[in-house]
């Protein structure tokens, strides 16, 4: 799509007023999301912590310490100007580097994989910020170039460059889902923005080098794409982790074993309160608790499809819709990786698994999604004006 005639020619019409105040509906979506997921935390977890801690509510007091920070960080971005965040981009960018830099020599290995830095009790996971960055980043650059998007040399190669150093620097820790999930948000942001379907297919192709790279390199990675081809041929050894996912998942049907009665999290199931917490929502609440997530997740891909619809400046638009696919498109992944749909990865479901890093950049995330709805307009009138998904760009 052509950002100067799709977002570009989006204007008030006679007798529209600016709404002035944020989409509420969207925040008691995104609270209900929290609170429920501090609830199934302590659930997954209180067995676990009580063995390794001696507090059955260890994990849960950290989990609430960090909603309290999230909830600060949201009013934060909740009130900050576009202006702001554009102005910001340069010591952004700075920070972001710096911090995967310095991961990469002094952080802090768990289970393989260096992706953590240490501040004192604090975990810190840049490559969670890296995700809030490049959204910001994209959205600035789209709304900045417009029609030289299309143009491979004057308006892809430039941000490409960027994406491919700081992907560079995430996939080397290894952390090859985050890697995949920052270039799927850029590519659709870029598509949306006006680029051309031809010049991303070239994108997708690296994707596909990378990926292959990565199985070659990794040989565990390779295991998991095997298992996730065909668990009946690989050991059970190997087939653990999602063979104790289906056992949860079918043992809930259709109520729920009750709140805090499921058994898989009893030292079965690897990681219940963090990357398979829907597994024990699967077992604990049956599929209606099951589809009570997946459905509070549709209704904030659907708000934010309708604020970036409605909202009339580029660049909100484009932070809208990437601010949007930070909080759903992880979310499908990790509810993909659970019920065997896509192969085991590391990524928690937002609001809801246990973790500071990724909980703090949602709540991030979604205080820029409410923040965007502040300057929808009311409509007095049904018809809409927006053309933003009018037709894409196929050249």
């Amino acid at each position: 799509m052509n950002m100067k005639s799709g977002v570009g020619d989006h204007f008030l019409s006679k007798g529209d007023e600016w709404k002035g105040e944020g989409d509420r509906s969207l925040m008691v979506i995104v609270l209900a999301l929290c609170f429920f997921g501090l609830i199934m935390v302590y659930s997954a977890s209180s067995v676990m912590a009580w063995k390794n801690h001696g507090d059955a509510t260890y994990f849960l007091k950290k989990q609430f310490l960090w909603t309290f920070m999230g909830i600060g960080l949201f009013l934060f971005f909740a009130q900050v100007s576009y202006r702001q965040l554009r102005e910001g981009l340069i010591p952004m960018t700075c920070v972001v580097f710096a911090l995967l830099l310095t991961v990469l020599f002094l952080g802090r290995a768990v289970n393989g994989s260096q992706r953590w830095l240490r501040f004192g009790p604090i975990n810190l996971q840049p490559s969670e910020i890296a995700k809030l960055f490049v959204v910001i980043y994209l959205a600035h650059y789209i709304s900045k170039k417009g029609d030289d998007l299309s143009d491979f040399f004057k308006g892809l190669w430039p941000v490409l460059t960027i994406l491919g150093l700081l992907c560079f620097l995430i996939w080397r820790e290894p952390d090859l889902g985050t890697t995949l999930m920052i270039l799927m948000i850029a590519g659709l942001l870029l598509f949306i923005g006006g680029a051309s379907l031809r010049h991303l297919g070239w994108l997708s192709g690296g994707i596909v080098v990378l990926i292959g790279i990565s199985l070659l390199w990794h040989p565990y990675m390779l295991q998991r794409v095997k298992t996730f081809i065909n668990p009946l041929t690989v050991s059970p050894a190997k087939s653990f982790q999602i063979n104790q996912s289906y056992i949860a998942l079918g043992s809930g049907g259709l109520f729920g074993t009750d709140l805090g009665d499921g058994r898989q999290k009893l030292f079965f199931l690897p990681q219940p309160h963090t990357d398979f917490i829907f597994s024990v929502i699967g077992e604990e609440l049956g599929w209606l608790g099951s589809f009570f997530v997946v459905l509070l997740f549709l209704s904030i891909l659907w708000k934010g499809v309708q604020i970036t619809r409605d909202v009339q400046d580029p660049f909100a638009q484009m932070l809208a819709m990437g601010m949007t696919l930070l909080i759903v498109m992880p979310a499908l992944m990790n509810m993909g990786v659970v019920t065997g749909l896509l192969p085991t990865k590391g990524l928690s479901l937002p609001f809801i698994s246990y973790g500071g890093s990724s909980l703090l950049v949602n709540w991030g995330a979604a205080g820029m999604l409410y923040r965007v709805s502040k300057d929808v307009p009311i409509r007095h009138s049904r018809k809409r004006i927006s053309t933003f998904f009018r037709k894409g760009n196929t050249e």
